[in-house]
């Protein structure tokens, strides 16, 4: 099993570096095969993922400021979620396991209220 998992966690490296790879190379605003956001079309109102596309295009480019003025959200949690996965795969390929996630009560309740205020605060002011 530990091979399959390792395996695995290659796979995930490929396909986000791919992804990457193709984000980089590919400007959200000049291409159109990227997704467009359902609940937009629906409401013209913005998502907590709204513009992350474009933030992330920003953020491979290093420009942190366009990036934040695209999708705050999703600019400070990237560097976040990319630190877990480097910890995440050095886990897998160091021990055969991948480490267990263990979110308190709180805490996910914290993260759904940051991501309800975003979502109020992006939709209702011009600081977003």
């Amino acid at each position: 099993m530990t091979t399959s998992l390792q395996r695995r966690a290659n796979y995930w490296v490929g396909f986000l570096t791919l992804g990457c790879a193709i984000l980089y190379s590919f400007p959200p605003q000049e291409y159109s095969f990227y997704p467009r956001c359902p609940f937009y079309a629906a409401t013209h109102l913005l998502c907590p993922g709204c513009g992350g596309t474009r933030a992330l295009y920003q953020l491979l480019h290093l420009h942190f400021f366009e990036a934040l003025r695209l999708n705050a959200l999703v600019t400070l949690a990237a560097p976040l979620l990319v630190a877990w996965f480097i910890f995440w795969y050095y886990s897998i390929m160091r021990y055969g396991r991948a480490p267990r996630i263990k979110i308190g009560t709180g805490a996910l309740a914290g993260l759904y209220v940051v991501v309800l205020l975003f979502v109020v605060l992006r939709n209702t002011s011009a600081f977003f």
